[in-house]
């Protein structure tokens, strides 16, 4: 009987032990898995400067999160945000589906950068859709041996877009963003993978943004910084203008255009 409440309470110091090594590492796991997860699933690199959470009532932040663009693309970053709260029901981080009560995304800093094959934006979801399309067996050991979650609430508040395009001529639109909240992701199915919460949130994320964009009529815009430089050319060849001719003009061209307001700054106003 003796060695048997030897044996159990050296098991039960064994486990105390792993708990406390589990909670105290907690922040650097999770660290590490959204540099990780995050990197493979959208093809991009992604960095999280710390996270900090509470042991005893999963209430925390991570903060310092930046993810570059994909390839072929030259704006140095695709989403940045100083930090993110969250709630996490830390009686589920041992278990096979973890539960996140809450998540808040306050300020992001989007860069949208429009190119003839489409944006980064774009680019990134379908390298989300891609990794998603891969085998399963790879999917479940990348994503650390089919571990899930369920988050109850995510919300994206008070996001900006700064628009980067070839004909800004090195300058940047700023748009803001719709608030975003999804409520119970996971949660139908028992869980979902993080390739799956990636997907869900880049999904909203880009009709969000890109909806917000459309607004600014970049097509539009292009006509009219091409119908400004085709008639400065033009003056020019004639001999017909000097510069202030040459601003004046362009002035008049943006001004009684539908989409002026939006590049009057292009052209010095």
């Amino acid at each position: 009987m003796k060695r048997i409440i030897g044996i159990g309470g050296g098991l039960l110091v064994v486990v105390v032990i792993a708990v406390f090594f589990l909670y105290s590492s907690l922040d650097g796991i999770i660290t590490a898995a959204v540099e990780k997860f995050g990197s493979e699933i959208t093809q991009t690199k992604v960095t999280l400067k710390e996270t900090k959470i509470s042991a005893t009532d999963g209430k925390g932040a991570l903060r310092g999160f930046r993810m570059t663009n994909p390839s072929g693309f030259k704006t140095e970053s695709s989403v940045e945000f100083d930090e993110v709260s969250m709630v996490l029901d830390i009686k589920t981080v041992t278990e096979d589906t973890i539960v996140i009560k809450d998540i808040i995304i306050s300020g992001p800093r989007i860069t949208y950068e429009h190119s003839s094959d489409g944006s980064n934006i774009d680019a990134i979801k379908n390298n989300v859709d891609s990794y998603l399309g891969a085998g399963s067996s790879k999917k479940k050991t990348s994503e650390g041996g089919g571990k899930k979650l369920i988050i109850e609430k995510l919300s994206i508040l008070n996001g900006k877009a700064n628009v980067s395009a070839a004909i800004l001529q090195g300058k940047s639109m700023s748009v803001d963003l719709p608030d975003i909240v999804l409520k119970d992701i996971g949660k139908s199915k028992g869980g979902a993978t993080p390739g799956e919460v990636a997907s869900k949130v880049m999904d909203s994320l880009q009709k969000n943004i890109n909806g917000a964009v459309k607004h600014l009529n970049l097509d539009q815009i292009k006509e009219v910084v091409g119908s400004v430089v085709s008639g400065a050319k033009d003056m020019l060849e004639k001999g017909t203008a000097g510069t202030q001719d040459l601003v004046e003009s362009s002035k008049g061209l943006v001004e009684d255009n539908p989409v002026g307001d939006a590049v009057k700054g292009l052209f010095g106003n």
